[in-house]
């Protein structure tokens, strides 16, 4: 008798087992989704390398023979935290820092003698890539997001400065303004 109710009552748990899987199918798929969410979330495709960039150019102008900083050609040694006036050309950076067809960053360098100064208290200025800085400067007050934008990098350093003619030294900064586009 036992065995003839288990093969009645057969079909019913078969129907309420399939009925049960619902919500666990539900919930599977539900894991599955989140699962792809958070995937993509933390995957990243695309890079911001613009400060990287900045800083690189910046690094550069300060410790290399060519840059900013002053060099000794007898002992062959770059003071970066030493700027000499007189040796603060701008056809020497864009002989030092060759790019033909540069249209990937410039930069505006100056030498004040307080820190909160502006470009127009300078010392002395100089450009790097002076035909896209003035290309690029105006579209900074636009503040246009993405492609077609501009990226700005500022940097502010302490240095010792000789003054032009008299070579005395004077205590002062030297501001970095980096320009390039976003790409």
């Amino acid at each position: 008798m036992v065995g003839l109710l288990f093969k009645k009552d057969r079909k019913g748990i078969i129907s309420f087992n399939m009925v049960s899987l619902i919500p666990r199918i539900i919930f599977l798929v539900i894991m599955l989704i989140a699962c792809v969410v958070l995937i993509r979330l933390f995957i990243t495709d695309k890079f911001n390398t613009n400060d990287i960039e900045a800083e690189i150019l910046v690094s550069g102008m300060l410790y290399s023979a060519g840059g900013v900083g002053y060099y000794d050609p007898l002992t062959g040694r770059a003071y970066p935290e030493i700027i000499d006036i007189e040796q603060f050309d701008a056809a020497e950076l864009e002989h030092s820092f060759f790019f033909e067809d540069n249209r990937l960053i410039a930069a505006k360098v100056f030498v004040t003698d307080d820190r909160d100064a502006e470009d127009d208290e300078a010392v002395k200025a100089i450009y790097y890539n002076k035909e896209w800085y003035d290309n690029w400067n105006p579209l900074l007050r636009l503040r246009i997001p993405g492609i077609g934008g501009v990226h700005e990098y500022k940097r502010t350093m302490p240095v010792i400065y000789r003054a032009e003619g008299s070579g005395r030294l004077n205590s002062g900064f030297i501001h970095f303004q980096v320009v390039q586009p976003r790409g």
